[in-house]
């Protein structure tokens, strides 16, 4: 493991550590409860870097088909309590339509994840997820209302860079070779009001 590599992982363990200690710190019988699940998180989420980072070299997918809206919704509903601790907004534009995709449920699902958290890290407190069909594609747009990524990392996105804008660039990493797996690509944009991810995925036909 590079010297780098090791600074990047430390930096991101540090943070959701901090946090459960400090949460850890305040627990007294009335708030045990309500503080438990934070901390939890927090503490899963150290894993989760940990994981991501052990899986960046053995990447392997178990596709099956799956529609979009569904993992949109699980999306949403087990990052509520998490995006509402941050007071962040999440809203989801539903086509009325069944749009299904042959891809492995659970990395997409990280992915998403990855750059959902990734808004949070940039002060976004509104985040919209969106998508189109169009040639046997589907584009999913994820805009958020945080600070803009300066041009000079924009290009750096996808190899290991670390900085506070990008959250930890293990995930974002990770996030770019489980799309390219399927196929597909994700574009990282500054727009006038924060950033957006654009992701290219292929369409399963019935």
């Amino acid at each position: 493991m590079k010297k780098n590599d090791l600074q990047i992982l430390a930096h991101e363990i540090k943070n959701p550590l901090a946090v459960a200690k400090g949460y850890a710190e305040m627990l007294n019988e009335d708030n045990v409860l309500k503080y438990r699940k934070i901390i939890l998180d927090e503490i899963n989420s150290s894993i989760e870097i940990l994981n991501n980072y052990m899986e960046q070299d053995k990447i392997s997918l178990k596709k099956e088909e799956m529609d979009i809206s569904v993992l949109l919704e699980d999306v949403e509903k087990n990052l509520s309590d998490y995006l509402e601790r941050n007071h962040v907004n999440l809203k989801i534009d539903y086509l009325d339509d069944e749009i299904y995709l042959y891809a492995d449920y659970g990395k997409l699902k990280q992915v998403f994840y990855n750059i959902i958290k990734n808004s949070v890290e940039s002060n976004s407190k509104n985040i919209l997820i969106s998508y189109e069909v169009s040639k046997k594609k589907i584009y999913i747009t994820i805009h958020n209302d945080g600070e803009k990524i300066d041009k000079s990392i924009l290009s750096k996105i996808g190899n290991n860079y670390s900085n506070k804008i990008l959250g930890h660039g293990i995930g974002t990493t990770l996030s770019k070779d489980i799309i390219e797996l399927h196929d597909g690509n994700i574009k990282y944009h500054n727009n006038k009001n924060g950033v957006s991810v654009i992701i290219t995925l292929n369409l399963s036909w019935r």
